[in-house]
Parts: C-alpha cells; structure tokens; sequence
C-alpha cells in the first residue's frame, strides 16, 4: 500500500516538480554546486517515477491511502498535474516572498498575511490536485479495459 506524499504517483510527480522549480532557481543564480546536486536529485526521482509506473501498471493494482480533505476536486489528470505544477511554484513564491519580507527593513504584518493566505490556498490545493492524480491514476491502471473503450468513442 502507498501512503500519499510519501510514495504514491502525485507525492513522486509533486517532488519531481518541486525539484525542477529549485533547479530553475540554482540556474539563474549560477550556482554549480547546488544544480549538479539538483541534476542528481531529479535523475533519482525520474528513476524511482519509472519503477513505480512499471510495477503498478505490470500488476494493473494500485492501493494507496490518500489525504483527507474538504474542497471539490478537478477531474482530467492532465490538467490535476499541471494545475500542480502551478500550485507548486505560488507556494514557493509565497515563500520566498516571505522571507523576503522578513529581510526587508520595515517588515509588514499585512504582506505576511497576504503570502501566508497565498501559501496555505495553494497547498490546500496542492493536496487535493495529488489526491485526484493518485485516484485517477488508480482507475487508469486498474480499470484498463474501460479505459480503452472510452478512448475509442
């Protein structure tokens, strides 16, 4: 059994991305160190991403406990990834704009207000985009023959 944001698709897709956006950022300030052990951290998660797409599509099984939570959810797997994708970079942005903040010279209480409500509705969401990957992705792989017939109308 997977346990969701540890090793389900949407936690390895998730940390996948959440990689990449450190990576950019590493690019951008020319920091060699930091992308070389980037580049080693993505290589890892893709291998371990295909691992787990071979075994749970060859044994057409995938049981995994997800996150309880409250909010309606999206219902097209592209779409729940890179509506992921998009939640990912406003929570670090938040983040980063909170440190920000917290640097400057005359912080403000009403900016780390605004970047924490930035931050909690995207990882908010952020879970709910995983768990909805993590089901789809369930009904694709154990659900195969359906699947067919409904690319074929």
């Amino acid at each position: 059994m997977y346990i969701t944001n540890i090793d389900t698709l949407s936690a390895l897709i998730d940390r996948l991305i959440s990689e990449n956006i450190k990576l950019y950022f590493f690019e951008k300030d020319k920091s060699i160190k930091n992308i070389k052990h980037q580049e080693l951290v993505i290589k890892e998660i893709k291998m371990r991403l295909n691992s787990f797409l071979s075994s749970t599509i060859g044994l057409k099984k995938y049981e995994y406990v997800s996150e309880i939570r409250t909010w309606n959810k999206p219902d097209d797997i592209i779409e729940t990834i890179e509506e992921l994708v998009y939640n990912d970079i406003h929570s670090g942005e938040g983040d980063r704009d909170n440190l920000k903040e917290a640097l400057s010279d005359n912080p403000s209480v009403n900016k780390f207000q605004r970047n924490h409500k930035r931050m909690r509705k995207a990882n908010e969401t952020r879970a709910l985009n995983k768990n909805k990957i993590d089901e789809q992705f369930k009904n694709l792989v154990e659900n195969e023959n359906r699947v067919k017939v409904e690319r074929k109308k």
